[in-house]
């Protein structure tokens, strides 16, 4: 069994990691092996493939989703990112966007437009909001490409909103996931 290099902690050892050599897995089978059976040899190949077109060092991620509307449309996408991109991204278009999913009137309204309810008196029940609370939080979503009015007082989540939403759940949760519970910070214990 190959020994840890001393003085690095073992997430920047195994960053870049080279194939591992005799009993002891590399990060790609560590981490597959966390995912739900179904997923884990496909988890292992995307990270294979992911790591085969990796030089140097720095990051990749790969985002894809899949979603069913209660029509009964299937809506997918994917996004590959690299830090090249990072300088592209920091743009007006990305901090409207930010802006409108920071809100959690608008993730109710998303929320709501993605479970099937389009009209105005239904999203506004759904997200708990006056009228013109709800318009106001419904041309920023507009605005940033999330939601299109499909008729007169009838909206919908567009593809790009979709996926745009239960990427940044699954973000946010990805992110809070290494966070102590919210009870863990309640009456100044942190």
């Amino acid at each position: 069994m190959r020994k840890p290099e001393k003085g690095k902690p073992r997430a920047e050892r195994e960053r870049g990691a080279a194939p591992p050599t005799g009993e002891e897995p590399g990060p790609i089978p560590l981490l597959s092996a966390t995912a739900p059976a179904s997923l884990q040899l496909l988890l292992g190949q995307t990270l294979q493939a992911l790591a085969a077109d990796f030089q140097g060092e720095g990051a990749r991620v790969l985002i894809t989703g899949i979603c069913r509307t209660p029509s009964g449309e299937v809506r997918t996408w994917y996004e590959l990112f690299s830090e090249k991109s990072v300088e592209k991204l920091l743009r007006p278009e990305l901090m409207r966007a930010l802006e409108a999913l920071a809100s959690p009137e608008r993730l109710k309204l998303l929320w709501a437009l993605s479970q099937g309810k389009t009209g105005s008196a239904e999203l506004m029940e759904a997200a708990g909001l006056s009228q013109g609370q709800f318009y106001h939080h419904l041309r920023a979503l507009e605005a940033s490409g999330l939601v299109r009015k499909r008729g007169r007082d009838e909206y919908e989540i567009t593809l790009h909103g979709t996926s745009a939403f239960f990427t940044f759940l699954a973000t946010a949760a990805y992110i809070l996931h290494g966070f102590p519970p919210l009870a863990e910070h309640e009456g100044g214990r942190a």
